[in-house]
């Protein structure tokens, strides 16, 4: 069999990070669904190869619609375990729906993401140029416990601000507003839908702070007096004073 070169192993060993932004700007349902009860919840279901399944609902079953709440927006954080290919769709069906189990299709539609996810890597790879070659670089001059070491330390191209490398990459976006027609299972069209999807790439890792509100327990830590502290003495009550026409003793 023929050996692969280095960059296609890098490229196929390293999964990136992406993230959907999910935005229903409106919906309008032009046929209604006349076996679905009126008091179920619209629900809004994203579907995306085995990785991504969001869920958006206008109320929460039993509740009564707010047109005043502010939109629901959802986001999904997920991997691509293949490439994406002309193939793969963006899955969105609508239902009144009381339980995952228990729901009515009112339509469904799919959406082409082949040129998103292309446009949104493109982007990133102009953001952070040969990437993968310099994290490649620094992961092999590492110092290492065995071995030589003698040229790791000292190298021309640690002066180079484009070698530093940075605990994450500069992350690239690309958003897109859709209007969508919904059909159900008869090819009749039920109603349309504005979507606006944010495709965001973060590179192979997501770095984040975060605040420890507590200290950190030592091995040995100091166990506090059971007793307290000593509490302090009552103050002593004024002696009394001696009768008229007699004198203190």
């Amino acid at each position: 069999p023929k050996s692969r070169s280095p960059k296609k192993v890098i490229a196929m060993a390293r999964s990136l990070i992406y993230m959907f932004d999910f935005v229903i700007d409106d919906l309008l349902i032009t046929r209604q669904n006349l076996c679905a009860p009126e008091e179920y919840p619209t629900c809004v279901e994203f579907t995306f190869r085995s990785s991504v399944f969001v869920n958006i609902c206008d109320r929460e079953y039993g509740t009564c619609v707010n047109p005043k709440q502010p939109k629901c927006c959802k986001c999904c954080i997920f991997a691509l375990e293949s490439p994406i290919t002309d193939k793969d769709r963006l899955q969105i069906h609508v239902y009144k729906k009381r339980t995952n189990r228990c729901k009515f299709l009112i339509g469904l539609t799919e959406l082409p993401v082949k040129p998103i996810f292309d446009r949104v890597r493109e982007s990133f790879d102009v953001e952070n140029p040969n990437w993968e070659k310099i994290w490649q670089d620094q992961l092999d001059k590492l110092p290492k416990m065995k071995g030589q070491n003698k040229d790791v330390m000292d190298n021309c191209a640690c002066y180079d601000p484009g070698f530093e490398r940075r605990e994450q990459l500069c992350p690239t976006a690309e958003t897109t507003k859709r209007l969508l027609p919904l059909f159900n299972l008869c090819k009749q069209q039920t109603g349309n839908m504005v979507l606006v999807m944010r495709l965001l790439l973060n590179g192979p890792a997501i770095v984040s702070t975060f605040a420890l509100n507590q200290a950190v327990c030592s091995r040995n830590p100091k166990c506090p007096d059971p007793c307290g502290p000593t509490p302090p003495c009552p103050p002593q009550p004024c002696p009394s004073c001696p009768s008229c026409g007699k004198s203190k003793s």
